[in-house]
């Protein structure tokens, strides 16, 4: 007899023995009866109650199957009474003859309404760390112990929930496939995950097809859709929002992330673009594009629950897209290639972030055109500034990071047009410099230099701005709706001041103001018509008619302003022309916007000599005028008061001349 036969036959006898022996104990043992056994044992090793309330099937042949439910783990102490887990159904087998072969070959693992919840104490301690008794440290494996896992036909999850804190993830179902070495798993996956907060709730729904490669460290998902609703707090209206890849590639051996294209979407927000990344495990590096499809914006904000802004013109705030490239990098972000469009206004150029942590933002833009104005209240509903006082910005100032230049082809702002405007941004430590502000209006130039300074308890303010060569007509009309003056003019403006509001800020105000105006002419008064009105009623007379000019032009205007409380004061006023020479003073409030000047207008009755010979001799009348009230409107009067004055003066000194015998 062979050597063969007789191992066969050995073979076969144990064989035959081992499955009697499965036979019986699947036939006369019950593991039910181990019950109390089983769950003293929990105790024991984690100080938690299991509760096995479910019949617990054991099979031995093929597999070793193992199945039980409904069953519950509880919580370690401290924690309440509530479950740790619990599930309706687990089951779990191992196929036996590759077990004594010394392989591992586990069958698909099967849980059904699981119900897990995770939880933390007030010493920050989850009630999924260890909280039971201290146990012996498990033995350690056998030398030369040969299992080996060799595979996992997948894993089941179905109809679970998962709670933690505000977040909870339901609707659980996850299919893992077949696990073994060198061979991609396939994971499909789906749920739902509800967020409640304070200020909002967050719904997601989320439905992934993935397939990983473990030995390549490579890992595709053929698709990856992640949709949900936002919901605010006091808003019964939800906001959908949506993203879906239909194409990803990670390998973590070389470090990678491709994203061909992904789209997303946020109420009607749609966005589309690309994704790559580089070093996502060293230092995590992506780049790509984005493109946002024409929006709505009034109707978004309104979606989002926010109040859009009422305007001066209904279709503003209408239409916005926008494209860029960006990438991220070393804690640094930045866009490239901006394309921003908002009504009828774009904007172009980079912006970069180059540490998130501080937000230091840099930015080099061009803005092609804009009207500010029509973002603005209608007027009719649009508060005057000195009956509703606006409070200056501190917080967001001090928190502002920011360096760039802005540059602007044309641009309205309360009511000035401007052009080819440029200007220098440079804000840090609540103090923002706007140098240099350059920009062409009205014919003319303006520079300037612009601080505003909030890292005080006190904001402050401090302005050095030029203008030269303006038409004064046009910015005065643009200002502050006057037409009393025209020519050209330079102007030079230095102020500086402090307060918490506009009105405190105004009235603080203090420095100097000078200009100089050439080629001009008072609108809305013929200071020649006044004269022979004013002689008119001296020698009670008839009052001559209008010439209908209501105009009268100078040469020259100069004059200059100490600011002081809001209040400028001039004692330098001084225009010039070839029969008329026009000195004043007074005083112009900022706050009340009013104004009060007296000026003495002499006629003269030849030009002056360019020695600057002494005027009284060629005056041959001096009037003085008052100009008051109202700056948008103010009154300008001959003084008749002061006329009559000057006569009874020049009577009296004829009398005393003819009493003391004096030529």
């Amino acid at each position: 007899m062979s050597g063969v036969k007789i191992f066969g036959w050995v073979a076969g006898a144990v064989l035959a023995l081992l499955a009697a022996a499965l036979l019986a104990v699947w036939l006369f043992v019950s593991p039910n009866d181990y019950k109390g056994r089983i769950i003293k044992q929990a105790r024991t090793s984690t100080g938690r109650e299991l509760n096995l309330q479910g019949d617990i099937k054991l099979a031995v042949f093929p597999w070793i199957a193992l199945e039980l439910g409904p069953a519950s783990l509880g919580n370690p102490p401290g924690f309440g009474a509530e479950p740790f887990v619990s599930v309706q159904r687990i089951a779990l087998r191992v196929r036996l003859l590759p077990l004594l072969r010394g392989e591992l070959q586990v069958g698909r693992i099967e849980i059904d309404g699981m119900d897990l919840r995770l939880a933390k104490n007030a010493a920050g301690k989850g009630n999924w760390e260890d909280s039971g008794q201290q146990t012996e440290p498990a033995p350690a494996a056998a030398k030369g112990d040969s299992r080996s896992f060799k595979e996992l036909a997948g894993v089941l999850i179905k109809n679970s929930r998962i709670r933690y804190d505000t977040v909870t993830l339901t609707d659980l179902n996850l299919e893992v496939g077949r696990v073994a070495m060198q061979t991609p798993v396939p994971i499909k996956a789906g749920f739902t995950l509800d967020r409640g907060a304070a200020s909002a709730a967050l719904s997601v729904k989320a439905a992934l097809d993935v397939t990983l490669n473990p030995e390549a460290r490579r890992y595709g998902l053929a698709a990856l859709t992640l949709s949900g609703d936002l919901t605010s707090k006091g808003d019964s209206r939800s906001v959908p929002w949506r993203f879906s890849a239909p194409d990803i590639d990670l390998d973590l051996a070389a470090q990678t992330l491709k994203a061909p294209a992904f789209t997303a979407q946020f109420a009607a927000a749609q966005l589309s673009g690309s994704l790559s990344g580089e070093k996502i495990v060293d230092a995590l590096a992506l780049q790509g594009s984005f493109k946002l499809e024409p929006l709505v914006l009034r109707e978004f904000l309104a979606r989002m629950g926010i109040d859009p802004p009422k305007t001066r013109d209904e279709k503003a705030l209408t239409r916005l897209t926008a494209s860029a490239e960006f990438r991220y990098a070393s804690n640094a972000a930045r866009l490239s290639n901006l394309d921003l469009q908002l009504d009828d206004s774009k904007f172009t150029g980079q912006a970069a972030m180059a540490n998130l942590d501080t937000k230091a933002l840099t930015f080099d833009l061009k803005l092609d055109r804009i009207d500010l104005d029509r973002y603005l209240a209608p007027e009719n509903a649009a508060p005057k500034p000195d009956e509703k006082p606006f409070e200056l910005p501190v917080a967001r100032i001090k928190t502002l990071n920011a360096n760039g230049t802005l540059q602007i082809g044309s641009a309205r702002v309360a009511g000035v047009s401007l052009t080819n405007v440029r200007m220098t941004v440079q804000s840090k430590d609540g103090v923002v410099h706007l140098s240099p502000a350059k920009a062409s209006l009205y014919g003319g130039q303006y520079s300037g230099d612009v601080t505003y300074d909030a890292h005080g308890a006190i904001p402050a303010v401090r302005l050095d701005q030029q203008m030269t060569g303006i038409d004064v007509a046009q910015f005065l009309k643009s200002t502050v709706k006057s037409e009393r003056l025209s020519g050209r003019a330079n102007l030079t403006t230095r102020l500086s001041g402090q307060g918490r509001t506009s009105d405190v800020l105004l009235k603080s105000l203090r420095g100097r103001v000078e200009a100089t105006v050439t080629d001009g002419a008072v609108e809305g008064i013929d200071l020649w018509n006044e004269i022979s009105r004013a002689q008119a009623l001296l020698k009670k007379q008839a009052l001559p008619p209008s010439s209908g000019a209501n105009r009268t032009k100078f040469d020259t205007l100069k004059m200059s302003a100490d600011v002081a409380d809001g209040v400028a004061t001039t004692k330098d006023l001084n225009i010039a022309s070839q029969n008329l020479r026009v000195t004043g003073e007074g005083s112009s409030d900022f706050i009340k916007r009013t104004m009060d000047y007296r000026v003495l207008a002499k006629i003269l009755k030849a030009p002056p000599a360019a020695d600057g010979s002494d005027l009284s001799a060629l005056a041959l009348a001096e009037i003085p005028v008052t100009v008051s009230g109202n700056m948008k409107d103010p009154k300008v009067r001959p003084d008749l008061a002061g006329i009559v004055r000057g006569k009874l003066q020049q009577l009296l000194g004829d009398k005393l001349r003819d009493l003391f015998g004096k030529p």
